[in-house]
């Protein structure tokens, strides 16, 4: 058993099923969390935050991803004013 194997196996972790860098299988769940890791993680300070915090500033982050952000793909509109301009309820 390899070292990283031995510590999840201490840590009663089950590896994921895909290798490292191999994600044609869940391409958008890997796309988000690059995403979230260099707009949420990178670059800030989490010393001295509590868990409910970090949990709520957290939430907000992913309501402001999934309608609130600008999407190229939507001609830099947010989902929100994509929705709204096809007349669908926003």
């Amino acid at each position: 058993m390899t070292d990283e194997w031995t510590a999840c196996a201490a840590g009663h972790v089950t590896r994921s099923m895909s290798r490292k860098a191999r994600s044609p299988d869940n391409a958008r769940c890997e796309g988000f969390f690059g995403t979230l890791k260099s707009d949420f993680f990178h670059g800030t300070d989490w010393r001295g935050m509590t868990f409910a915090e970090f949990r709520e500033r957290l939430g907000a982050y992913i309501e402001w991803y999934r309608g609130g952000k600008p999407k190229k793909s939507l001609g830099w509109r947010t989902l929100r004013e994509h929705r709204a301009a096809l007349g669908y309820a926003a």
